[in-house]
């Protein structure tokens, strides 16, 4: 059930308000002015408050400004209802101090619920946003962590050949020896086992235009998009020529075409470059613009267990596979995505 705070001076609109929204099933607070309507909410933390724009002690402008700008409160969205403010000034003011809304009296009482629960659905999906967005945000974190402890280990231990220390994505040596790992794995337990083979365009270029700096760059980002966009069981590899290696564990044929068409749609679709490193690097806008054009390619294979078979390939085959989708995909043209298929 929402809990609403209604704030009004005039008690029968007060009332009738309140007889409005337990009508709709809101649970209602009431004040009679601004200052107990900001000791209401900072007690109560309602999920909406409706704010009268004139009222004694402190009228609704002044409440708002206080709600908005205290950490309790912020977030709660703001309604104003007021017969006295009816100017477009008076609604642009309300609006800047942080409202959602601005009604005038008279109202049409479904009108106002509907708008309530608007403004009440609206703001949960932003919670959800942001909490995703905080999950996703520790996500990382922990992988960095985790890629800062493995290129510390590699530093100490003598395993260099274990991380790629541009992107700290795994080197192809090492996702070599994963891939022979998963890929018998897979046939010992009848698991599907997917690979992305991605090829980046333009980036030689690009280094001779604007210089290994920028290239690095583009490189580092590329690779935690890529990141973000896979799984945590997914396996992530660069090898020395700039392609990047996607491992997928239990993933079949379409699965994993899906998600090298989300890798894809990401990687085209990113402005690779900010405003901030252009300036420190010196690069010009408008030559730096097409730097944020990146082209890709794809190539998708798949091993899938086939109890009938006699199976005789390794996991060169899948290697192979994915290398020919990608050739395959590149004279297609830029930014396609294949799947191999195979002669039978």
């Amino acid at each position: 059930m929402p809990r609403i705070l209604l704030a009004d001076d005039n008690e029968e609109m007060l009332d009738t308000l309140e007889r409005i929204f337990a009508f709709y099933d809101f649970e209602v607070l009431k004040a009679v002015n601004g200052k107990e309507a900001i000791e209401i909410a900072n007690k109560n933390n309602p999920d909406i408050i409706l704010l009268d724009g004139m009222m004694p002690v402190m009228d609704g402008f002044e409440a708002c400004k206080i709600l908005k700008s205290k950490k309790k409160t912020k977030d709660i969205p703001i309604v104003f209802l007021t017969a006295n403010y009816t100017l477009e000034k008076h609604r642009i003011t309300g609006l800047e101090l942080g409202a959602d809304d601005y009604l005038l009296k008279p109202f049409n009482s479904k009108e106002l619920v509907a708008r309530s629960k608007a403004i009440l659905k609206r703001n949960e999906l932003l919670r959800k946003l942001k909490s995703e967005n905080e999950n996703l945000t520790h996500k990382n974190e922990e992988m960095e962590q985790e890629i800062r402890s493995l290129v510390d280990r590699s530093k100490t231990t003598g395993l260099n050949e274990l991380i790629d220390h541009l992107t700290g994505l795994y080197s192809y040596p090492f996702f070599e020896k994963r891939l022979k790992e998963e890929y018998e794995r897979a046939v010992r337990h009848s698991l599907p086992l997917s690979m992305v083979m991605v090829h980046i365009h333009n980036l030689s270029k690009i280094n001779d235009k604007f210089g290994y700096q920028t290239g690095n760059y583009i490189i580092i980002k590329l690779a935690n998009n890529l990141i973000t966009k896979t799984r945590v069981s997914d396996i992530l590899a660069r090898s020395e020529n700039n392609r990047f290696y996607v491992l997928l564990p239990q993933t079949d044929e379409h699965g994993a075409y899906l998600e090298a068409e989300r890798i894809r749609i990401t990687l085209s679709d990113t402005d690779y470059l900010s405003k901030e490193f252009m300036d420190d690097a010196r690069i010009n806008r408008r030559k730096g613009g097409e730097l944020n054009k990146i082209e890709v390619n794809l190539g998708v294979a798949t091993y899938m267990p086939d109890p009938e078979a006699d199976d005789k390939n390794t996991e060169a085959d899948l290697l192979n596979n994915t290398t020919a989708a990608l050739k395959r995909s590149i004279l297609m043209g830029r930014n396609k995505t294949y799947v191999y298929q195979s002669e039978q």
